[in-house]
């Protein structure tokens, strides 16, 4: 008998929940911080990455077009975060939960390989949260700079 992969998911039923629920309920804290310090380019791209996210993550199958769209926002969000947090005041502050998050996509699927599904899913909730965390300190600092300059 064949194996489709097209209906694969990414995780077990119960377990990717997580990783939804995750998405849910970080990415508009960081969305919110953004507006407020008025890295509204930020927010739309934050918009953008929790719609695609929560579209993806509400049943993630592998090989779909959902993955492709979500994996393409999210990478195209993380290189300009980083980019943007080499413009910082603190620098690591900024650089460093983006860059452990981004880390952990790849611990993340090097675990769920060896069968370390649990881990794995701890990991991408983990990516969300350092993720999330370094994206509303750029927007901060981003904001602080600005506040100063004014005065």
């Amino acid at each position: 008998m064949k194996y489709d992969k097209s209906t694969m998911h990414a995780y077990p039923t119960g377990l990717y929940q997580y990783i939804f629920f995750t998405a849910l309920f970080l990415h508009p804290s960081h969305i919110y911080t953004g507006f407020y310090c008025g890295m509204n380019h930020c927010a739309y791209i934050g918009i953008a990455l929790y719609a695609t996210s929560l579209t993806y993550w509400i049943n993630p199958l592998m090989n779909s077009r959902r993955r492709t769209i979500d994996m393409i926002v999210a990478k195209s969000s993380i290189i300009y975060h980083i980019y943007l947090s080499f413009y910082t005041q603190n620098m690591l502050i900024t650089t460093l939960p983006i860059s452990i998050g981004s880390g952990l996509y790849f611990l993340s699927f090097h675990l769920n390989n060896c069968n370390y599904i649990k881990s794995a899913v701890v990991c991408h909730c983990l990516l969300h949260m350092l993720v999330s965390f370094g994206a509303s300190m750029i927007y901060m600092d981003y904001y602080d700079k600005n506040k100063s300059q004014v005065l």
